[in-house]
């Protein structure tokens, strides 16, 4: 949490990556360190033991803010260990078999 500057109670939206389902809740405290991303109640349903997911948090600023606003991007391993921590939305870590994402052609 503290990586992701995420806090108790806070909204955050879950993009599950292998299911295609996205879902809004919030943010409930576990141990620190354990790597622990549990989603309860009815989102269970929703969220696979396993699955690759995201965690959107979203900030209101004023418009003056904007400038110097930058977001918490953390990456994770499959035991959601931190691998790297940044401000880059767009980044990949070399490793991840992922793309960044300017640098997709969606036209081929």
């Amino acid at each position: 949490m503290a990586a992701a500057d995420l806090v108790a109670g806070e909204k955050v939206d879950i993009v599950d990556i292998d299911n295609g389902n996205r879902l809004s809740t919030y943010v409930i405290e576990g141990p620190a360190g354990s790597g622990v991303i549990g989603i309860n109640g009815a989102a269970a349903r929703l969220v696979g033991v396993g699955d690759l997911v995201i965690i959107i948090a979203y900030a209101l600023v004023a418009e003056e803010e904007l400038g110097s606003l930058k977001p918490s991007v953390v990456f994770v391993d499959r035991d959601n260990k931190i691998v790297q921590v940044g401000a880059d939305p767009a980044d990949a870590p070399d490793g991840t078999g992922l793309t960044r994402g300017d640098t997709v052609n969606p036209t081929g």
